[in-house]
């Protein structure tokens, strides 16, 4: 990374030499090449502090700032004590979401726009799943099994509304295609905190969704299901437009102008906080 760990003052006719920022992000740089080729597996621990600087030839501030910069993109993250040491975080899913919902806070997307963007996408999810030459050993089953605990969980709104959205992640999941899994269902989980959160008020106050709904959005489930086993792109994505653009209405009356709500990591993992 350099002859001298910690640039002084520049020699007489010398080129200039790096800033410390520039070093951290080359160190930086290096340990997450090393991340996402799996030399550094998930879980595991970078080696020790001294170690690390004595091999990439840098000194102790940059090395820490390096470290800063891998903790702020979620690929490390640093214990301190005597158990301390710096923990390896593969990319992941969860990561990205946290990200994007925080983006979206930021630039204060309305609930509106991200629905619009869920209605376009899902549909398309759907018509690739249903051009799966697989689909029936790797993508129907699961959605059958999805659809049949929704109907066992028939008049038991939160539980039911749990399993739809599961039902909704898992077309976008089994799509087959990498590049739409991963964006698409970064967009997919955050819509569904945002509509479970609302779902877990009205639950209480207005018992929503109601059972005759319950039934409507479980049949649509099922047809497509069967869509997507008789590989119709067409009529899967069909089906899937009408039915995103029908649910997201409940959730966006008087809501569509509403910013995305911040999200916690246990959120975006779908977990409960606390």
């Amino acid at each position: 990374m350099g002859s001298d760990p910690d640039p002084g003052r520049q020699a007489v006719g010398t080129l200039p030499q790096m800033t410390q920022p520039a070093i951290a992000e080359m160190v930086a740089d290096e340990i997450r090449n090393r991340i996402i080729s799996g030399e550094l597996p998930e879980g595991s621990l970078l080696p020790r502090q001294e170690e690390m600087m004595r091999e990439l030839n840098v000194s102790r501030p940059s090395y820490r700032e390096a470290l800063r910069i891998l903790e702020a993109e979620r690929l490390v993250s640093v214990r301190r004590g005597n158990q301390g040491g710096a923990v390896v975080h593969a990319p992941s899913q969860v990561g990205t979401t946290y990200s994007l919902g925080l983006l979206l806070r930021y630039q204060q997307v309305s609930l509106g726009d991200l629905a619009d963007a869920i209605s376009e996408i899902e549909p398309l999810c759907a018509g690739v799943a249903a051009s799966r030459p697989d689909r029936q050993t790797e993508v129907v089953p699961q959605l059958g099994e999805l659809v049949d605990r929704q109907e066992r969980a028939l008049g038991l709104a939160h539980q039911f509304t749990l399993i739809g959205r599961e039902f909704h992640e898992s077309i976008v999941r089994l799509c087959g295609n990498a590049t739409l899994t991963l964006t698409a269902g970064a967009l997919a989980g955050l819509w569904s905190t945002q509509e479970l959160e609302w779902a877990d008020v009205v639950a209480v106050t207005a018992g929503y969704p109601a059972p005759e709904q319950q039934r409507r959005v479980l049949q649509t489930h099922r047809l497509l299901v069967a869509a997507i086993a008789a590989g119709d792109r067409h009529q899967a994505t069909t089906l899937m437009r009408a039915h995103s653009l029908a649910s997201h209405h409940h959730v966006l009356a008087e809501r569509r102008h509403l910013p995305v709500t911040h999200l916690t990591q246990a959120k975006a993992a779908g977990r409960p906080a606390g």
